[in-house]
C-alpha cells in the first residue's frame, strides 16, 4: 500500500473545496477555449475526484487516472461518460488525440518527473485541445508563511528537499514554449479561517513530505510548530484569509 492509498479517506478533509469552485473551474475551461460540450477531459492525478464531478455532474465524457487506486475508490459513484483508471500519467493507456483538455490541477508542483507527463498530455490531446494547469493560491497567508519557513527549516537541516514553485515554474515555460495560446485564468475566489495546526496536519499527508524519513519528520514539523507559536501566538490561532484558484490554460 503506498502513502496516497491510506490517506485517501482523509484527503478530502485536508484539502477540500468549497462546493462552488469545481464548476467555476469548468465554466472558466470552457469559456478561454471555446469548446462545444460535453467535452472530451482527461484529469491527471484525478484523486478523489474533488475538481472531476464537476464534469462528471455535466456530462462531459471524463476520465480521471491516479496512481493509488484507493484514491480513485473515494471518488463519488460513475455517472454518465466517466472512466476511472489506475495509471502513471507518464505513460498513458490512450490513444493519441484522444481528448479535447487534459487537466493538471494541483500535479505538477509535486510531480518527480514532470516533462514525461507533459509529453503524454500532449500526446493525447487533439490539434486545437488545451492542457489545463490548476492550482490553490493563498498569497501571504498562514499557509505561504509555513511553507516557506518548512523550506529554510528543512534547508538548516541539510535536507534536499524538492522546490514545488521552481518545478511548476520550469512546466509552465515549457507549455508555453509550443503553445498557440496561453490564457491565464482566476476561476474562482473565497475566504477561509484557518490556522497553523491544519497545516501542520496537511502537510503530514503530502507524499514529497511523506516519503522523508520519520525522524526528520518530526523533528521538522516540532520546529515548524514551536515557529507557528512564535509567530502567530498559537497553532490553533485562527486567521481568515483569501484564496483563489488559478488556471494557465495552453491551447496546441
Amino acid at each position: 500500500m503506498t502513502f496516497a492509498d491510506a490517506t485517501a479517506a482523509s484527503f478530502e478533509r485536508h484539502r477540500a473545496l468549497p462546493n462552488h469552485v469545481p464548476q467555476a473551474i469548468r465554466s472558466a475551461i470552457l469559456s478561454a477555449t471555446d469548446l462545444p460540450a460535453p467535452v472530451r477531459v482527461l484529469d491527471i492525478g484525478a484523486g478523489t475526484g474533488r475538481i472531476g464531478r464537476a464534469f462528471m455532474d455535466a456530462g462531459d465524457f471524463y476520465a480521471g487516472v491516479d496512481t493509488s487506486l484507493a484514491m480513485l475508490r473515494e471518488f463519488p459513484a460513475n455517472r454518465g461518460s466517466s472512466l476511472l483508471a489506475q495509471a502513471d500519467g507518464r505513460q498513458l493507456p490512450f490513444r493519441n488525440g484522444a481528448f479535447d483538455v487534459v487537466l493538471l490541477m494541483q500535479v505538477l508542483s509535486g510531480a518527480s518527473d514532470s516533462h514525461s507527463i507533459l509529453e503524454e498530455a500532449r500526446r493525447v490531446l487533439r490539434p486545437r485541445g488545451s492542457v489545463v494547469v490548476g492550482h490553490t493560491i493563498s498569497p501571504a497567508g498562514i499557509d505561504a508563511q509555513m511553507k516557506n519557513q518548512l523550506t529554510a527549516i528543512l534547508e538548516e537541516m541539510q535536507v534536499a528537499w524538492h522546490r514545488p514553485r521552481e518545478s511548476r515554474r520550469q512546466a509552465l515555460a515549457w507549455l508555453e514554449s509550443s503553445a498557440k495560446r496561453h490564457v491565464h485564468s482566476v476561476a474562482a475566489e473565497w475566504n477561509v479561517n484557518t490556522t497553523a495546526r491544519e497545516f501542520l496536519e496537511r502537510h503530514r499527508t503530502g507524499a514529497r513530505f511523506a516519503a522523508l524519513p520519520v525522524e526528520i519528520q518530526e523533528q521538522s514539523l516540532s520546529k515548524l510548530h514551536a515557529w507557528a507559536e512564535r509567530r502567530f501566538g498559537a497553532a490553533d490561532a485562527g486567521f481568515q484569509e483569501k484564496r483563489s484558484f488559478e488556471l494557465d490554460i495552453f491551447e496546441f
